[in-house]
């Protein structure tokens, strides 16, 4: 599957990583813990120019993103923002329903057409996971396209509070719809953990 250009919410989430690390190097008063910082930030800045070369064209656009990462200016309104993916799933005849947040409402889409608008969505859960229903189709059950070693990283954040969320990931969760551009946990997100564990 070849993976869409870098979201505002993916660049967003790389300049609270970066917000983070800088934070901390300011604190820090040992000299090795400051070079790791430095290095850490230099690591996270190249990342960043990789993505938004990936993201964005016009050169200036790309400049008041620099200025945002570094001088924390404004972030700029493009990229547009991707439409939160709310749920994703399959059913048993291998439909596929996606759902996500469009203007206030869930625009579902049934193998890529759209089928329904709604204020909101009606999940079930059962012992297999979260189960969507649409119209007449069959059931269409939750599941997620992302490494197993992401959702354990997730995991492992989301249980020991006040730990480092896990930067590396960030693109691939929040593409997924299990974290924000702020790496607030999602109710998607959520659920991933809950099946995660089970």
């Amino acid at each position: 599957m070849i993976k869409p250009p870098p979201s505002r919410d993916e660049l967003l989430a790389i300049v609270h990583e970066h917000n983070h690390v800088h934070n901390e190097h300011q604190r820090a008063t040992a000299e090795s813990i400051r070079r790791k910082l430095e290095a850490r930030m230099l690591e996270i800045e190249g990342r960043f120019e990789r993505e938004l070369t990936e993201a964005i064209a016009d050169e200036a656009l790309r400049q008041a993103w620099r200025d945002h990462l570094h001088w924390r200016g404004p972030a700029p309104n493009e990229p547009p923002p991707v439409s939160p993916l709310v749920f994703r799933g399959l059913s048993e005849i291998g439909s596929e329903a996606v759902a996500r947040e469009k203007a206030g409402d869930v625009h579902i889409e049934v193998d890529g057409a759209v089928y329904d608008r709604r204020l909101g969505l009606d999940l079930a859960a059962d012992p297999e996971g979260t189960v969507l229903r649409v119209g007449t189709l069959p059931p269409f059950r939750e599941h997620f396209e992302l490494p197993a070693e992401a959702l354990d990283a997730l995991r492992a954040w989301f249980e020991r509070p006040g730990s480092e969320p896990p930067w590396r990931w960030a693109r691939e969760l929040v593409a997924e719809g299990l974290v924000d551009g702020h790496f607030a946990l999602t109710g998607r997100g959520r659920r991933a953990l809950v099946r995660r564990a089970a």
